[in-house]
């Protein structure tokens, strides 16, 4: 099995934080580009947009807690 570099492992880190923090822009900026007339619908999605990114946050924080000796 081989061993990989601490610096190998925070790029890999990094790039996966950037990538989840991409993907929070890509949700969040196609909510706001829905066109939705109905209210309670718009909500829906809004609670639904939100609980992504929250759980996108909480990945990123678990992520960011490893340290690589």
């Amino acid at each position: 099995m081989a061993n990989y570099t601490s610096g190998f492992c925070y790029s890999v880190a990094s790039n996966m934080i950037s990538s989840l923090e991409d993907a929070k822009y890509g949700i969040q900026k196609n909510f706001e580009q829905m066109d939705l007339e109905n209210a309670s619908v718009e909500e829906e999605m809004r609670e639904k947009t939100e609980e992504m990114i929250t759980e996108l946050n909480r990945l990123i924080a678990a992520i960011e807690s490893v340290h690589f000796r």
